[in-house]
């Protein structure tokens, strides 16, 4: 099994920490939120608390209505203007990390065909080599070690044409931070470069039909020398299936 609930404990602020280079942006959307929402409830709170205390009847006191009034500028302002700056200060945040995660190298490392199908994954390297693997060769559900497996170097990018064969599936690696959806007629590119070294499970997210639950593979993080001989030893246009053993 993955060390997913291992890193996954290492937070702050109850973020998880990624191992990505783009986790610090995914984590920066997480802070500012804390920065923002954490004094607003502390204002919020503490005015229902002061009017508790402020306005409460009191034992002997003749009952009263409070003041009317049709309406009070200074205040509709403030709590008008104000939620529209932070929404501004959460949205440019929101872009810039986007921009960030979303940016594509025009020079990645390698590039890797991932396509998703029911119910199962391929992924294709440049000389045509194919890793799949599909819900028939799971012997349970909490079989991993009969899943597909998409190799890649660590500490460079890697570009990902994320792809499907038929309906809507999600790549998905917790430990990355990261998910996309892979949609029919939709070219999703996206760079994904690895700062740790290990094998981290992977999942369809997207209920995809009857056997959406084994839609599950491996990724298997290795040095970059590791990955290139790798890489060497595999035939061009040759097809590995997972869980079958030669």
């Amino acid at each position: 099994m993955s060390s997913l609930s291992g890193r996954l404990l290492a937070t702050d602020f109850g973020s998880p920490h990624g191992v990505t280079v783009n986790d610090k942006y995914v984590r920066s959307l997480w802070h500012i939120t804390y920065y923002i929402g954490v004094p607003l409830a502390a204002i919020v709170v503490g005015l229902i608390v002061w009017c508790l205390i402020r306005y409460r009847v009191k034992p002997g006191d003749e009952p009263r209505r409070a003041a009317q009034f049709q309406y009070h500028i200074p205040l509709e302002a403030f709590y008008t203007i104000v939620p529209l700056i932070l929404v501004a200060v959460v949205f440019g945040f929101l872009y810039g990390g986007e921009d960030k995660i979303t940016h594509v190298s025009s020079n990645p490392y390698v590039k890797i065909k991932v396509e998703g199908f029911q119910w199962g994954w391929r992924f294709t390297y440049p000389n045509g080599h194919q890793e799949q693997g599909s819900y028939n060769s799971v012997t349970s559900i909490n079989d991993e070690k009969d899943l597909p497996v998409l190799y890649m170097p660590a500490n460079e990018t890697v570009q990902l044409q994320l792809l499907t064969d038929d309906v809507v599936h999600t790549f998905y690696v917790p430990e990355f931070l990261f998910q996309r959806d892979m949609i029919a007629g939709v070219n999703n590119v996206v760079d994904i470069n690895v700062t740790k070294t290990g094998t981290f499970l992977g999942e369809c997210t997207n209920l995809c039909g009857t056997y959406h639950a084994f839609m599950r593979f491996n990724v298997d993080v290795m040095p970059v020398n590791a990955f290139n001989a790798w890489m060497n030893s595999q035939a061009p246009g040759s097809i590995h299936t997972a869980g079958v053993h030669q």
